[in-house]
């Protein structure tokens, strides 16, 4: 039985926005023009060869064993055997690193959608898994004026583990201060977002605006489905939204 929401979550990607562009070499190269000590020999394809390696090393590990490693740590494996060194932490670059990396667009409905369900009373928030923190995929919602319906932004990257890990949900509804068999979780994969909420008791619901992800998963079978957020909304009204 399909409880009426009385909280939500929300993916980012494909989900909220959609991702039009993900250069991460373009950060990598930004990120080594603000170094403060280069040695000598070490070259910008010698970096860039050096970031896609450490990449394939960590994403042989983070995806199948749910676990998550940071920006900053990334470029640190990047930077740090090369002799590279900065005049402050990588994390300070962050930010503008996104800026380099990432182009994303609202995708049709949301401001509407998010409105009404918070007008409905349900409180929101977003979980992403994202090597960039929290506050950093807040300030990209901040930039498309998705943020004002937010509760708080989770990123993967802030908490070690990736979704689908209950673990990730389950910090999340504590967040809320609902009970996960209240909380409406919509996102775009099937292996991550549906197969993650339904393991942590919270109705899943498949988002298909943007269709990347729609192989069948094992175990992961959505509770509804909605091919963009006008449907998202009505599926809300139809299940009792402002009812809980």
């Amino acid at each position: 039985m399909i409880r009426p929401p009385r909280a939500f979550l929300l993916d980012f990607g494909d989900t909220l926005v959609e991702e039009l562009r993900e250069d991460r070499a373009a950060g990598v190269r930004w990120l080594f023009a603000q170094a403060s000590h280069v040695p000598r020999g070490v070259t910008l394809d010698l970096v860039l060869a050096r970031a896609q390696r450490a990449r394939r090393g960590v994403d042989a590990k983070r995806i199948p064993g749910e676990i998550e490693v940071s920006w900053a740590q990334l470029m640190r494996l990047t930077f740090e055997p090369l002799g590279v060194r900065f005049s402050a932490p990588l994390a300070d670059f962050e930010l503008e690193a996104w800026q380099r990396v990432v182009t994303t667009r609202p995708l049709p409905g949301v401001h509407d959608a998010l409105a009404e369900l918070r007008g409905a009373g349900c409180a929101i928030g977003v979980v992403s898994n994202a090597s960039f923190s929290g506050a950093t995929i807040h300030w990209e919602l901040a930039r498309h004026g998705l943020d004002s319906h937010l509760a708080f932004v989770l990123a993967s990257s802030d908490y070690g583990v990736r979704k689908p890990s209950a673990l990730l949900f389950e910090a999340a509804a504590a967040r809320l201060g609902v009970e996960a068999r209240e909380i409406w979780f919509v996102g775009d994969r099937l292996d991550k977002d549906v197969a993650g909420a339904r393991t942590a008791g919270m109705t899943a619901v498949w988002f298909r605006a943007v269709v990347r992800h729609g192989a069948p998963i094992d175990g992961a079978t959505p509770d509804l489905v909605a091919h963009g957020w006008s449907e998202v909304v009505a599926l809300a009204r139809e299940h009792g939204l402002g009812r809980a």
